[in-house]
């Protein structure tokens, strides 16, 4: 079975979203915060550079950034086990 790339960065963008957010209205345990964590890091550089969002703007960006960072992490691992598996075919086929 063959997902493509695209369909998955969209499942996982989706996915990714949905848990940031929960993370976000539950940041007292450690899983959460490290899910949201760069969301708020981009919010603290955001604030220390006066350009801090309200509270809207702040949950959306703690909640987007975080989505894409995993997003982005997640696919990269995924495109290096298909280059791996590719190599490791095109290896015994030799």
């Amino acid at each position: 079975m063959r997902i493509r790339l695209r369909y998955l960065a969209m499942a996982l963008i989706i996915l990714t979203a949905i848990a940031a957010g929960m993370a976000l209205t539950h940041m007292n345990n450690l899983p959460a915060f490290i899910v949201i964590a760069p969301g708020y890091l981009v919010q603290a550089w955001l604030f220390e550079t006066h350009r801090a969002l309200g509270r809207f703007g702040y949950q959306v960006t703690m909640v987007g950034v975080s989505a894409l960072v995993w997003t982005l992490i997640i696919l990269g691992l995924a495109v290096a086990v298909r280059l791996v598996r590719r190599l490791v075919r095109r290896l015994r086929a030799a």
